[in-house]
């Protein structure tokens, strides 16, 4: 009889035991649940961010390049190649911004985000031969005939204006999914991204390649020929496209505390499949001038003169392939955020890169970038 008080006794000890603990971890679990619910309400619910991004810019059309420019390349005035002198910038400036919102107590967060860029060059190469050809000629006035002189000299000269921009336009929703195999969050967002591109180019050259006097009175010289060359190019590309976008993006905490300041690791991926249109407007013209006789003669000796256009007009409906990513490092505070890093973003066969048949470029625009981020609200 005794055993069995002594059993029943602590079977009830064992469930009061369990009962009290059982208790007391509902306890806990409550507290633990209402403190992270404080810490998520005391976070900001909006944050704004701006920034900008030294750009190299890859993915460089085809230029144009003139017969006669080509036929002396190797000419003594041509110390480098005239067309060197069309090349489009290979560096830029670009600005960004970002506006993101995560409602109280929610995984979600939306986003709206802008990056533009752009870039400008104007140049001009005049290259000529350091001697000349001091030629007597006749300069015809009724009142007082007379003889001066000039110097000829072989030259070439190219010119050019050319300016480009491009702007990204990203509208997501995210969820912080937080994987274990990187420490940190990290979010994979879904939504829709919009690409423009655009570039201007004008291009001139002139050239002299091959002056001949047979002897140095030009005036009424039969032997005397040359050849006189000049082009000039207008073309304007375009390409605009929109189609799903998915990003994935995480940091990682290194050194101090969230709530006075911490350093994080950076990092994102992003990708997306681009439904647009790239065009290709414009047209290039050569003239080709040649005189036999000395030009003073009277009358004028024969000369002929060729001139030839050829329009460009393409339009083609693409599919473009998106890929990007950037890497960096933050300081953190509760609601401020100090960024540094590298980002790179690549828009595969975007543009039509020919002149007079189509070539398919990839654009890409990647350099190191800094943002400053405000946290409102919470």
């Amino acid at each position: 009889m005794s055993e069995l008080i002594t059993n029943a006794g602590g079977k009830n000890f064992r469930w009061q035991l369990f009962t009290t603990v059982s208790a007391a971890s509902l306890a806990l679990a409550s507290a633990v649940a209402h403190a992270q619910a404080g810490e998520d309400a005391s976070q900001p619910t909006v944050w704004i961010e701006l920034g900008g991004q030294l750009e190299s810019i890859g993915g460089k059309p085809d230029l144009f390049t003139p017969p006669f420019v080509a036929a002396h390349l190797d000419a003594p005035y041509n110390r480098v190649s005239p067309v060197d002198a069309t090349h489009p910038a290979s560096n830029g400036f670009g600005g960004e911004g970002r506006v993101s919102f995560r409602p109280e107590g929610s995984d979600w967060v939306f986003s709206a985000a802008v990056r533009y860029g752009r870039s400008n060059r104007d140049k001009h190469l005049h290259q000529q031969t350091t001697t000349s050809f001091r030629q007597k000629t006749f300069k015809y006035n009724p009142t007082n005939p007379k003889f001066q002189f000039r110097d000829v000299r072989r030259f070439s000269d190219a010119t050019v204006d050319q300016s480009e921009s491009h702007a990204v336009m990203d509208f997501m929703a995210g969820r912080d999914v937080g994987l274990g195999m990187f420490p940190g969050q990290s979010t994979l967002n879904f939504g829709v991204r919009i690409a423009q591109f655009h570039s201007r180019a004008n291009s001139g050259f002139k050239s002299f390649p091959d002056p001949h006097y047979s002897t140095k009175f030009t005036y009424n010289d039969p032997g005397a020929h040359h050849h006189s060359y000049a082009a000039t190019a207008e073309l304007t590309r375009n390409f605009r496209g929109v189609g799903p976008s998915v990003a994935w993006e995480g940091n990682a905490a290194m050194v101090g505390r969230p709530d006075a300041g911490h350093l994080t690791f950076d990092w994102g991926v992003d990708a997306s499949v681009l439904f647009g249109r790239q065009t290709i407007n414009g047209e290039h013209q050569t003239s080709t001038r040649y005189f036999h006789g000395s030009p003073f003669a009277l009358p004028p000796p024969p000369t002929t003169h060729t001139f030839h256009t050829s329009p460009v007009r393409r339009s083609r409906t693409v599919i473009v392939p998106n890929a990007g990513g950037f890497a960096g490092l933050s300081v953190r505070y509760p609601n401020a955020r100090v960024s540094l890093g590298y980002r790179a973003d690549f828009f595969f066969g975007a543009v039509d890169g020919g002149v007079d048949t189509r070539k398919s470029v990839t654009p890409g625009f990647y350099g190191p970038f800094a943002t400053v981020s405000i946290g409102l609200g919470g």
